[in-house]
């Protein structure tokens, strides 16, 4: 038994193409990978979003941490670091710096950082282990609040955004799945 070539209407005898069922089901597998690329691709972006979030969760426990250290123990920020706790470590950066610095970590974590969250990091890591005990907690503070504003808002905007992603990721999906069938 011969199989059916696809039909192109105007080289059609008849001028009339007819679907054969390995093409319909080529179609329709195709159709399925183009809605479940879409699906993948939403819950890659809502998932950037949530690591976003705490990565900012981090370096707010992180500069916690940093804060009563420096308040009570005036231990130097090195020895702060290395005995940080590993979780908060593990959302900051993914390699093991020998030595472990916040210039470091604010290095590894930047892609998820937005940049008015950049902007204060910067600025606390680069004003921290460089002035009086007094100087260093003022700073924690006031980073600590600043930042804080900013996980507020980045919480309160993380629901819009996973609809959004969701919606544009699946209706971009469906517009190539129409325009290819």
């Amino acid at each position: 038994t011969a199989k059916r070539a696809i039909c192109i209407p105007t080289a059609s005898p008849t001028g009339v193409c007819r679907a054969t069922p390995e093409l319909i089901a080529v179609k329709l597998l195709g159709g399925a990978l183009m809605m479940a690329a879409g699906i993948l691709a939403s819950l890659c972006a809502v998932a950037r979003e949530r690591k976003r979030l705490s990565v900012l969760d981090a370096w707010i426990e992180l500069i916690g941490a940093i804060k009563v250290q420096i308040d009570l123990y005036l231990t130097p920020l090195s020895e702060i670091l290395e005995h940080t706790d590993p979780h908060i470590l593990s959302h900051l950066t993914d390699q093991q710096d020998n030595p472990l610095t916040l210039h470091s970590l604010l290095r590894h974590s930047a892609p998820f950082l937005d940049a008015d969250a950049k902007r204060e990091l910067t600025a606390l890591v680069g004003a921290l282990g460089n002035t009086y005990r007094e100087e260093q907690i003022k700073q924690c503070e006031h980073h600590l609040t600043s930042l804080a504003r900013i996980r507020e808002r980045i919480a309160a905007e993380l629901p819009q955004k996973t609809r959004l992603y969701t919606t544009l990721c699946l209706c971009a999906s469906a517009g190539v799945l129409i325009l290819l069938w």
